[in-house]
């Protein structure tokens, strides 16, 4: 006999009158990326009167895989244009780069984001070349431009959960959808 999940009761519905009920939404994975960055950075530094520095981190390749896609991050097709808040241990990221699929299609991705420690977390970006979920919040929303085979992902709200393993970023990207 299967049996169905039943989405979670929003914790919203206790802060209202109750004339709609809503519920939490759930993730679908949709792939797995492996991302190697350049060894060099750029750093453009801090504007006259901040705190706040832009580091450019190069993308110089990497692989996508999942149950609807096989990819590869094309050679040197991106960046992470990330601004570091002085200060405060946050970038917000900012990255975009185009995947190439195994059966020829491209697809370009947008992907805007937060990196910070976990609390009591003492995190040098520059020197690590591994962290964890325990270690880090490290998030994006995922935007796709794709087509041909691969257009349902124009219509994917997504988002990526990240870490890092021997200096190769490591994001699982799900789907955030109403429907299990």
């Amino acid at each position: 006999m299967a049996t169905s999940k039943v989405p979670a009761a929003s914790p919203g519905d206790a802060y209202s009158d109750g004339s709609i009920s809503m519920r939490t939404p759930s993730m679908k994975f949709i792939y797995r990326l492996e991302c190697e960055m350049a060894k060099d950075s750029h750093f453009v530094g801090a504007q006259s009167g901040t705190s706040n520095a832009r580091v450019i981190m190069p993308i110089v390749g990497g692989t996508v895989k999942g149950p609807q896609i096989s990819a590869i991050i094309e050679h040197m097709s991106g960046a992470d244009w990330g601004l570091a808040i002085g200060g405060t241990g946050l970038t917000r990221l900012d990255a975009r780069y185009t995947l190439k699929t195994d059966d020829g299609h491209y697809i370009y991705v947008r992907s805007k984001g937060i990196f910070k420690p976990g609390p009591g977390v003492d995190i040098d970006p520059k020197t690590r070349t591994r962290m964890t979920q325990d270690e880090v919040e490290w998030f994006t929303r995922l935007q796709f431009e794709a087509s041909g085979p691969y257009d349902w992902m124009n219509s994917v709200f997504g988002i990526g959960v990240l870490a890092m393993n021997d200096s190769k970023i490591l994001i699982d990207a799900y789907e955030l959808t109403n429907f299990m």
